[in-house]
Parts: structure tokens; sequence; C-alpha cells
């Protein structure tokens, strides 16, 4: 077709009077502005989700502290409740030592007691049933921010290896055990630091000069008498200064 006949062609396609409809399609304009808009949506897509995944990791870490600290103020609760008044006689023929006892030292604390009615996590794997009142030594260590406990399933042990270590240490998902204190609440003198009353009667025994805090000998009380109540607190780094006050009688 020549070029004469395609004008006429297209003049008889379209109304007298009546422009030619425009190109289709975007243009350069357009498509940036259209790009720039996804690229915006984008972004804040994910920036919203990055917040998400922050959000829930946050939670999952705060849930983490809350039940390491549950776990850890209910196994020194149960322990507290179930002290008995009974003394401990260490393996290999050592000192004998207080039903309650609480030992700190500049290279970690020791919390130690007499314990009536073991828990399924007292015993290990080849340690079986005993019949009848279950007693033993629970002693909590504390050391280098961390917080331990470990089970004689005995109060009268023969073998220092029968000592099992139970459940995890505590501390890291704390932020660290940063102290550990005791006191002890006794008829007619109230509330009085460490677990013994002063001037209570009973056996005392010279401790290891390492074992103190200054350079000499420290006179530790041995005994089976128990006070009205005791009040543990520990601080920690995530939630400060955690009280646990338990009635014994």
């Amino acid at each position: 077709m020549s070029p004469s006949h395609q004008r006429r062609h297209a003049a008889r396609s379209h109304p007298p009077g009546q422009a030619a409809p425009p190109d289709q399609g975007l243009s350069l304009i357009e498509l940036v502005l259209a790009m720039a808009i996804f690229a915006l949506v984008a972004v804040m897509g994910t920036q919203a989700l990055t917040g998400m995944i922050r959000m829930r990791e946050d939670l999952t870490h705060r849930s983490d502290k809350t039940a390491a600290l549950a776990e850890m103020t209910s196994l020194l609760r149960g322990d507290l409740s179930a002290l008995v008044p009974m003394l401990f006689y260490p393996p290999q023929g050592a000192a004998p030592q207080a039903a309650l006892r609480f030992v700190p030292s500049r290279q970690g604390t020791v919390l130690s007691l007499s314990r009536g009615g073991s828990a399924q996590f007292d015993r290990g794997e080849n340690t079986p049933a005993r019949a009848g009142i279950k007693t033993g030594r629970v002693e909590w260590h504390l050391q280098e921010g961390q917080l331990s406990r470990s089970f004689w399933p005995s109060l009268i042990p023969a073998d220092p290896r029968s000592r099992l270590q139970t459940g995890p240490k505590f501390g890291t998902a704390l932020g660290g055990i940063e102290g550990l204190r005791l006191r002890s609440y006794w008829p007619q003198i109230g509330w009085v630091d460490g677990p013994q009353a002063p001037g209570l009667a009973a056996t005392s025994i010279t401790a290891d000069a390492s074992d103190a805090d200054s350079g000499g000998a420290a006179s530790e009380v041995y005994s089976d008498s128990l006070p009205l109540a005791i009040e543990l607190t520990l601080v920690t780094g995530d939630f400060g200064e955690i009280s646990l006050v338990e009635s014994l009688r």
C-alpha cells in the first residue's frame, strides 16, 4: 500500500474532528515514579518484619530469664521448706556441720542445709529409692556469678563421691548473681545476720582460714537448732535483689 493510500485509510478510521488516540504505555517519568513507590513499600515492609523479629527475640529472651528465675527460686524454696534439725557428718571423719550452714568467703559462698524428703531429681541413675524417711544434705555454691546445687543422699555419707550435681548452673540468664545473703529469725531476738542466733549454746569448731574473709580463722557454730524463719536474698544483675522468706515452724 502506497503512503497516500495509508493516509486516506487512517483518515477514514477516525471520525472527522476527533484526534487520533495517544500511544499506549508508561513514560520514563511514570516508570521511575512507580519504581520509587515499590521500593518505598519494600523498605517499609522490611523494617516492619525486622521489628517483629527483634520483638520476638526480646520476648523469647525475657521468657528464658523468667523461666530460669522461677526454676531457681522454686528449688531454693523447696530446700528451705524441707529443712530438718539434723546435723551433717561429712565423709572421712570430718567435723560435723550444722543443720543450716552459711559460709561466705572470697572464693565463693556456700549455703548447706539438712533436708528431709528428697525430691526425684536428687537421685542419680544408680541411686536406688530408699524406704522410710529420706534425708540428705543440699549444698548451694555461689562462685564467679554462678549458683549451682549439689546433693548428698545421706546425712552420714561414707563415700565423698556420693555427692550428686543436680540441675543447671544459674546466673548467666539472670545477668549473673552478684551476692547471696542470709538472715534468720529467732524468738525473743528477732532477725539476725547469718543462720545462728547470738549466744546460741552449741559446740564451736574452727574453720579453715582459707574460707574466711579475713586473714584469721573464723569460728563456726554447728547445731541442730533451727530458727523460726529464714530470709535468703539474692543479688542478680538483671532483676536486682530477690528475697525469699520461708517459715520453718
